[in-house]
């Protein structure tokens, strides 16, 4: 079930250029419309939890805010990272130098880390809501870049305290990949483990795209840990988990997943059950999400929900445009003036607000487990939330941030 492959055309009326290629760069901004560029994997490892379905919420955020901001046209275009840093730096430059305003989404963090660069260079706005490497908000914070669902800081400190403060989930096995989602992660988790008197005993790196886990999970088994980490994402964290299952350490340890996604459990619901994990927003949590979700699975097609970057999307996308027509203006630092420190609620980000330290957006942070397919109470109904966390628990605090300010 890869909803990356499922797109309805008459489900969108979506202007969609995908830019696999270069292209020379516009001579100038345009002055009579807004330019969104969704930035994201549309072909690779994370296209099925963001790609389509992440256009698909930005272009629902652009008609039911009316299609136009000031008079301007608003225009959403796709672009294809292919999980490339370099191409995705290319292309976005080449996109706010043909006059794009905002870059969006950016799923995996070496891209979000690249566009940020670009972004910081043509003081142009970039709101990453699919990579999750806290550095963007840590050493490689800048003025125009904004982290806005979700970090390995907040993901770590909610599903890693959440585990270790138990008596059975003291002792960890860690596998990640060694890129800088993966190295980051891997830090962060084993800083909130440390912080409950935990430890991981052992971290094995993984390549990006590897396909066969069985060493690793061998070497997890051989250890015999409490807790099994698993830092990936994207078909990396599935064909890991799915190793687990196949050699039965889902039944003798607990599974702590770092980031895990609703379609993934769609797909594979025997291999994620019981795992616990953390999640920015859950399609079912209350009757707003649930009108939401049910707008989008209505212009998606094929009965799919949303998951929390898709939902993300909409959201960063909506702010931007409510910024946008409160200033009267989509000059960049009229809006970050307007959008530090300013604090918001709506169906995806509840105790909300975007942090001028540091340009983290925080929000409360959900840690769910997996529900067996038997104590479904819907279609797509995974998730038992057990704890709320609070944005001040959730996020690094502003005391503990690394960024340089410098702006």
């Amino acid at each position: 079930m890869n909803a990356a492959k499922r797109w309805p055309g008459a489900a969108l009326a979506l202007f969609l250029v995908i830019l696999s290629a270069p292209h020379a760069p516009a001579a100038a901004q345009s002055s009579d419309t807004v330019k969104i560029a969704v930035i994201t994997d549309m072909s690779g490892v994370y296209s099925a939890l963001a790609g389509r379905g992440s256009i698909t919420a930005t272009q629902l955020a652009v008609d039911d805010f009316g299609g136009s901001v000031l008079g301007k046209k608003i225009e959403v275009t796709a672009i294809d990272h292919r999980n490339n840093p370099t191409e995705a730096a290319t292309k976005a430059r080449e996109f706010f130098d043909g006059g794009g305003d905002l870059a969006l989404d950016l799923t995996n963090s070496a891209t979000a880390l690249a566009v940020s660069a670009v972004g910081k260079e043509k003081h142009k706005l970039v709101i990453v809501t699919g990579g999750g490497s806290s550095a963007l908000t840590g050493a490689s914070c800048d003025k125009y870049t904004y982290h806005y669902a979700y970090d390995t800081y907040a993901l770590a400190h909610s599903t890693g305290t959440n585990i270790a403060a138990q008596k059975n989930g003291k002792t960890w096995y860690a596998i990640y990949p060694t890129y800088a989602f993966g190295t980051q992660m891997l830090a962060d988790f084993t800083d909130a483990v440390k912080s409950q008197g935990g430890s991981i005993i052992k971290a094995d790196g993984a390549p990006l795209g590897t396909t066969d886990f069985s060493s690793y999970i061998l070497a997890a088994r051989a250890a015999k840990p409490q807790v099994l980490g698993i830092f990936s994402a994207g078909a990396d964290m599935v064909n890991t988990a799915k190793a687990a299952g196949q050699f039965g350490l889902n039944k003798d340890m607990k599974v702590a997943i770092g980031l895990l996604f609703l379609g993934d459990v769609d797909a594979l619901p025997d291999v994620f059950t019981n795992a616990r994990i953390t999640t920015s927003w859950y399609w079912d949590e209350d009757a707003a999400s649930r009108a939401w979700a049910d707008k989008w699975t209505k212009a998606f097609g094929g009965g799919f929900r949303p998951n929390d970057v898709q939902a993300s999307d909409y959201s960063a996308t909506t702010q931007y445009l409510n910024a946008i027509k409160a200033v009267g203006s989509d000059d960049p630092d009229k809006i970050v003036a307007y959008l530090d420190g300013r604090k918001f609620k709506d169906f995806y980000a509840h105790n909300a607000q975007w942090r001028a330290r540091d340009h983290r957006v925080v929000h409360d942070m959900y840690v769910v487990d997996i529900l067996p397919k038997d104590k479904l109470k819907a279609p797509h109904a995974w998730f038992n939330i057990v704890e709320t966390i609070s944005p001040d628990r959730a996020f690094r605090p502003e005391s503990a941030s690394i960024c340089a300010k410098d702006w």
